[in-house]
């Protein structure tokens, strides 16, 4: 039985999935609209174990559905790869019966308006409300409208890498070399093994992405001959914090490891730190130059791959004639950063929980902006806040209809 309220999720990633299944679930007209298949951004770095084990990352709706279609879940304890999330949870759960003819997949949302609304009308006026949201949807070479009673934007950030050089521009140079620079967490150890075998590359990144990558190059070295890494990073000291009897036996791991890298402690990673990237030229040899400003002198390298693990941003763009309060720092919404960073910026992120239901509210009524994109630039997220933050909004749904 429907509720009458139509509901449009954009993003097709775990935390789309997820709302989209409960309010499915509570007869909701749903739609959800993805711009490429469901759980693409999983399936980039697939190869990777993730933090968390099986139980934080599966909502108990999404057991429920599974365990009614016989569908064997993951053992609780086990740390699962994003290709074994994707494949035996995310996958199944997007081709419910519940979700038939509403998960519509190289669907790009490219903006997001009221039907009878410009972003300047009705500021603080309930009357904003009465009319619908508009969605303007291009698939393939059609471009259509959908409306919707309700917006959740579950786009993450993952699409949009943040720049390599000072103050968050790109590097001179970056713009040219394009796809050149590997962007992700490459396969070092697999798929991507003869890319990296035999080469010198520099690593560009502080977090547990780029320590992940950096492991796996130092592993790689230790077989072949020839492999060498440059880590640069910003920071002139260890940049890893060692969490006490940590539940999460792989973060441990890599801080561990990273804080020896940082100090040259690994034989094969060449540390460079206190520094960041000021121009790249490709040498003409399949090769790149690299200049690198380390205390106020210019450094010059050559290497043959670059790979840039500094992080992501949201992109906002999609909800630019709406009445969104961003905050300045994070670019995600306001209400939210500021209790994180009353929180201390995020802290561990396993000891965090969904910072309450007022804090996703946004000035425009019945938008939402959850997952990993409602944290902005900042990367302490897993995936359990996501689904926290769809039971806190769903109580908002309610009162919506």
């Amino acid at each position: 039985m429907s509720k009458g309220k139509r509901i449009a999720i954009l993003g097709g990633g775990p935390t789309g999935i997820e709302a989209a299944l409960f309010a499915a679930r509570r007869g909701f007209d749903v739609h959800l609209y993805e711009l490429g298949e469901v759980g693409a951004h999983v399936a980039n770095w697939g190869h990777v174990t993730l933090f968390s084990p099986w139980e934080l990352n599966r909502s108990p709706w999404g057991e429920d559905l599974l365990r009614e279609k016989g569908i064997a879940l993951g053992e609780d304890g086990v740390f699962p790869t994003g290709n074994e999330f994707l494949e035996q949870y995310l996958e199944p759960l997007s081709k419910h019966e519940l979700l038939k003819g509403r998960v519509h997949t190289n669907h790009e949302v490219l903006g997001v308006s009221r039907k009878h609304a410009l972003k300047g009308d009705f500021i603080a006026n309930p009357e904003r409300d009465v009319a619908p949201f508009l969605l303007h949807i291009k698939n393939n070479d059609d471009e259509f409208y959908a409306e919707a009673d309700i917006v959740i934007d579950a786009t993450g950030s993952y699409r949009h890498p943040n720049a390599l050089g000072p103050g968050g521009l790109p590097a001179l140079g970056e713009l040219g070399a394009g796809e050149a620079i590997e962007r992700y967490v490459p396969d070092v150890l697999g798929a991507d093994r003869d890319v990296y075998a035999g080469k010198q590359t520099l690593v560009i990144g502080a977090g547990y992405s780029a320590v992940t990558t950096v492991k796996s190059l130092e592993a790689l070295a230790a077989r072949e001959e020839g492999t060498r890494v440059f880590w640069l990073m910003r920071s002139e000291e260890s940049p890893y914090d060692l969490i006490d009897n940590d539940p999460l036996p792989q973060r441990s791991e890599l801080a561990e490891f990273g804080n020896a890298a940082s100090k040259g402690l690994q034989p094969h990673v060449s540390p460079l730190l206190g520094s960041y990237l000021y121009a790249i030229k490709p040498t003409g040899e399949g090769r790149w130059k690299v200049e690198i400003q380390e205390g106020g002198e210019t450094r010059t390298l050559e290497v043959d791959h670059i790979i840039s693990n500094v992080g992501y941003r949201p992109d906002n763009n999609l909800t630019r004639e709406l009445q969104v309060h961003l905050c300045y720092a994070s670019e995600g919404p306001m209400k939210l950063a500021a209790s994180l960073l009353s929180a201390g910026g995020g802290g561990d992120c396993l000891a965090q929980s969904s910072a309450g239901v007022d804090t996703l509210r946004n000035p425009e009524p019945n938008l939402f902006v959850l997952g990993a994109k409602s944290y902005g630039r900042n990367s302490a997220y897993l995936l359990k806040l996501g689904i926290e933050q769809i039971g806190e909004v769903a109580t908002l749904w309610e009162d919506a209809e």
